[in-house]
């Protein structure tokens, strides 16, 4: 399973064993599995009512936040999934840095399937 690992640039405040103050910093990304994708899925799906019927909505902003927090494998000594409301804790900063991460895995193991595809399909 392809990781990527990266510093945050303003952290995660957090208390260690000794409850003394940390600052948590270095992240662990890795890559989605299948059960990621149905759990972000159903977690980003809502039941609303629309003309007297019970409609189900899949909201893709939360889906894409759901799978964000899926893919954190750690974030100092905090272990992921990491919970959308310590998502919401994050700098600006850090957040945009996260989803760039992320994106980079996604798109690099998303190449790595191209190039086997092209590998396979020439011999």
């Amino acid at each position: 399973m392809a990781r990527v690992t990266f510093q945050l640039i303003h952290g995660i405040p957090g208390k260690g064993s000794d409850e003394q103050s940390l600052l948590y910093r270095e992240v662990g990304l890795r890559e989605l599995t299948s059960a990621d994708l149905i759990d972000a899925q159903l977690d980003a799906e809502k039941v609303v009512v629309q003309n007297g019927k019970a409609v189900a909505y899949t909201s893709d902003v939360l889906y894409g936040l759901n799978l964000l927090c899926r893919q954190v494998e750690y974030i100092g000594e905090i272990q992921g999934p990491l919970p959308l409301p310590l998502l919401k804790k994050l700098h600006v900063d850090d957040f945009g840095l996260l989803q760039s991460k992320a994106q980079e895995l996604d798109m690099a193991l998303a190449e790595a399937l191209a190039e086997r595809g092209r590998s396979n399909s020439a011999g």
